[in-house]
Formats: C-alpha cells, structure tokens, sequence
C-alpha cells in the first residue's frame, strides 16, 4: 500500500490576520535589535523588518561604545558592541569623513546617536606649518602641529549610522582651550546642539556659546548660574548628559550645572555627595528623563557605590536608589570610572581599574558581567552610543 505524504504546510505571511499598515505600526514601535531577529522567522518577516522606511522609525536601545586612545596623537577610536562581540556596529575608522579630510579626524565627543569631531586636510596643515623664514624642522615639531590644528580643522557633526555629516559654522570660541559638547537626543532626532562653554583667566564660567541645528547659528548668553563663581574641569573633562533639551555638566565644587538649548534656563543643584564625603566629583547620566548621580566612596578602606535620583530642579532634592560594597570587584587602591545607565534605570556601565575591564553591573540582582578587557594603551574613557536611523543632516563642503 503506497504511502500517502501530507502536503507541507507554506508559512503564512507575518502576522496575517492583522492589516499590513497596523502590522507596520506596531513593529514601528519594536527596538531596532528586536526587529533583526525577527528577520530570522521568515522570508516574508525579513522583507517586512529590512524594509529602511521602518528601521528608520524604529525606537534604539544603548547599542555599544566609542573608546578612546591613550596617545592623542594617533587619534584612534574604537568601537565596542554591547555585547562585547562580533563585528562593529558602525566604523570607528569614519572613512566617509576621512576621504573629506586627509589629515586627520579627531572625535571630540559623542552624544545618543552622533560625533561632534575635528577634522582637517593635509594640504590646509602644509600651509599653516610653511614659513619660508622658519626653520625647516619646524614641521616635525609636535606643539607646532598641534596649534595647527587647531587653526584649521573644522568642526563636523556626524552620523555614523547614516554617514551623514554638516560642518559647524567657525567661530572664534569653538577651541579645545574651552569645554565643548554636543547635546543630541534620540527622542529628538531632528535636531541637535553644541555648547561652548567659555572661562575666563581664572578658568570661571564666562559665559556658553550654543549652535542650534535649526537655525545654523550660534548664539552667545551669558551664565545665570548665580553669583558663585562656577568651575568645570576643563583639562579631564567633567562629566555630562543631555537630555529633554538641557545640557548637564559637573562642577569642580560638587555641583551639577544645567542650561537648555535655547540658554532660557539655568539651574545649579549640589551634588547629593560633595568630593569631601567620598573622594570623587561624582558621574552624572540619565535614564526614562530623569538625572542619575553616582559617587564611589575609596575611604576608611572601603568602596562603597551610591546611585542617586533628582527629584526636583527647583529644590534640588535627590533620592538615594541603591548602594553596593565594590571592593571585591573595584580593588584595593583602584578606580573605577561611569560611562553609562542604562535606559531602564537598572543597570550601570562602567570601568573597573583593577582589570580595565568594561562591565555591567545589575543594580536589581547585583551582579556583574565583563563585556570586553582593554589594552595598555586604550584609555579609561568610553562614550555610550544609540544609533539613529532618521536623515536629517545637509552636507556642507569642508
């Protein structure tokens, strides 16, 4: 008796029962990591979810981060997944800036989705570096070099992602001399902005230039930080975030100082713990829209983390969310340096430097997991990275 065989079932179009243009709303609303595996389900679900019209739309998570170099000379960037693994998510190279500007590309800093960089060609630096009347080794001369960077080099905005990129106006003030920092939120991709902000002669706040993407300008207002002279750390980089339209940098005096994009509002609320309670200025990040501060405490033999939440601006009350004892993990005469929190609010980013390993640590199960170990010669500095999708920024000829 011959065997009778079941014919194989076809697989049904993703989601069949529900109209296409409903299906697209709800995977509109899917994180983007989410939507590569479901690309894995089906032919017809890998159409459906490679379609660039939806990753466009598609909400992004903390996908990895840019690290930096300890030799400012070779301004070499990495690129760390998330997970630790695997191939890149974008180039830390940026060869699409790169085959713009032969001399050189600097990352200056990163925010959500973008680079704020400095970039410059080879033939702009040969003219500022001849002098017929000089001398002729002057080239090889590395602070020689470096003044000409600085008055060359164009400022770039770039998106790594879309390898979009819009150089910034020059003004006289955008110098590595003052703190620069860029302010883009991925819930905003639209627009972007770039804080300059200016000390005077005994390094105190003189005042914050601040580019908007929407209008191309930049627009100069002066501090109304009060009548306390502010003091950021110009030459280790203070700690910042950008979030709801409002820069956030840390002070020298164990304060957070805040400005929105259009230089309106300005607050200073002290830290929840000053450098005399716990040795450290404290890190600052944010996560769902509200400021986290985080200090270790290396005293009295002990490291011992705080996580702390704003409640209010006006107040400046802070909540305490969370302590840990990190000695086991931080070490015995060792620091460890934030990079990030996450979106959720539950996990911690950071650099432990006993290993120099980057790392999570899970504030609701306390525990930790290595992401990645670094080389000698990377540095103690890494920028968290959100990818962004949406086609916002004109070119502009270097």
């Amino acid at each position: 008796m011959a065997k009778r065989f079941r014919k194989k079932e076809q697989p049904e179009a993703p989601a069949a029962s529900l109209p296409e243009d409903l299906l697209v709303e709800v995977l509109a609303r899917v994180p983007y990591r989410s939507l590569c595996r479901f690309r894995c389900v089906s032919r017809p679900w890998r159409v459906l979810c490679s379609d660039p019209a939806l990753r466009k739309r598609s909400p992004q998570a903390l996908s990895g981060f840019f690290c930096y170099t300890r030799d400012d000379e070779s301004d070499e960037l990495r690129f760390l997944n998330i997970s630790g693994r695997g191939r890149p998510l974008v180039d830390p190279g940026l060869p699409f800036l790169r085959a713009v500007w032969d001399g050189g590309v600097r990352a200056v800093d990163c925010c959500g989705g973008l680079l704020l960089c400095q970039c410059w060609t080879k033939s702009s630096m040969l003219d500022a570096l001849y002098d017929p009347d000089a001398d002729p080794d002057i080239a090889s001369d590395s602070e020689a070099e470096a003044d000409a960077v600085e008055d060359v080099a164009k400022y770039v905005v770039c998106n790594p992602a879309t390898e979009e990129w819009t150089v910034l106006p020059a003004i006289e003030d955008l110098r590595p001399r003052n703190v620069i920092r860029l302010g883009f939120d991925p819930a905003a991709p639209s627009r972007f902005a770039v804080f300059v902000l200016l000390q005077d002669v005994d390094d105190h706040d003189a005042g914050v230039q601040i580019f908007s993407s929407e209008t191309g300008t930049w627009t100069f207002r002066q501090s109304d930080w009060g009548e306390d002279n502010v003091t950021v750390d110009y030459y280790n980089g203070s700690p910042s975030t950008f979030f709801g339209g409002t820069l956030h940098l840390t002070t020298r005096d164990s304060s957070v100082i805040t400005v929105d994009t259009e230089g309106k509002t300005w607050h200073k609320i002290r830290m929840p713990l000053s450098v005399e309670d716990t040795s450290d200025i404290g890190f600052i990040g944010h996560s769902q829209e509200r400021l986290y501060a985080l200090h270790m405490n290396y005293s009295d033999d002990e490291c011992q983390l705080t996580v702390w939440v704003l409640e209010d601006y006006a107040t400046g009350q802070w909540t305490l969310k969370h302590t840990a004892d990190m000695s086991e993990t931080v070490g015995d005469d060792e620091v460890c340096t934030f990079v990030a929190v996450d979106s959720e609010g539950n996990l911690i980013f950071q650099i432990n430097g006993r290993d120099e390993q980057l790392v999570s640590y899970d504030m609701e199960k306390r525990k930790f997991h290595v992401i990645f170990s670094f080389e000698s010669y990377f540095t103690l500095r890494c920028d968290p990275y959100i990818p962004t999708y949406k086609e916002w920024l004109p070119k502009a000829a270097p």
